[in-house]
């Protein structure tokens, strides 16, 4: 039994539950403006984990149960060639820094916007409409953000005006 609920799914649940644990803990000292992002967000995600952790527990002992329960849970699908996970890693690393190149030259709202919308676009295969519109709500949460928060986004080296750079 103790076997498993020591699973990696459910130690998993528990590493990402005391992450966001974690970030409660630090962001409680902070100043008012500062502490309302991540001291609220962090509460909410403590509660999900810990949501999250009771369900996977409960799932792993139903397991045991039933006879299927054990402690290596992680299932691979082997049938992937290992050239295609390496050139999907390496297209996700690329694409990363891609991101933060963008950032410093057009700034942080137009190029989150851009990647948002391209993302949709090609990764996800959404259509060009629903992309965007996710494009247009995540430059309206930067907008939102910024404005009650009074937060300022990192500019590039080329200036544009809000909401683009």
């Amino acid at each position: 039994m103790l076997r498993s609920v020591l699973a990696f799914k459910n130690i998993f649940a528990l590493f990402i539950t005391l992450c966001f644990a974690y970030g409660v803990w630090e962001a409680r000292d902070y100043a008012y403006l500062a502490k309302v992002f991540p001291f609220y967000i962090s509460i909410v995600l403590v509660i999900l984990g810990a949501i999250n952790l009771v369900q996977e527990i409960n799932a792993s002992l139903k397991q045991v149960e039933q006879g299927k329960g054990g402690f290596a849970d992680l299932s691979t699908n082997w049938r992937i060639p290992i050239e295609l996970v390496w050139r999907r890693f390496f297209i996700y690393v690329a694409l990363i820094l891609v991101l933060y190149g963008f950032i410093g030259v057009v700034g942080y709202p137009l190029t989150m916007t851009l990647f948002i919308f391209l993302f949709y676009r090609f990764f996800a295969g959404a259509s060009w409409w629903a992309s965007g519109i996710a494009g247009m709500a995540g430059l309206g949460f930067l907008a939102l953000a910024s404005k009650i928060l009074s937060m300022d986004w990192p500019q590039g080296l080329i200036q544009l005006p809000w909401p683009l750079g």
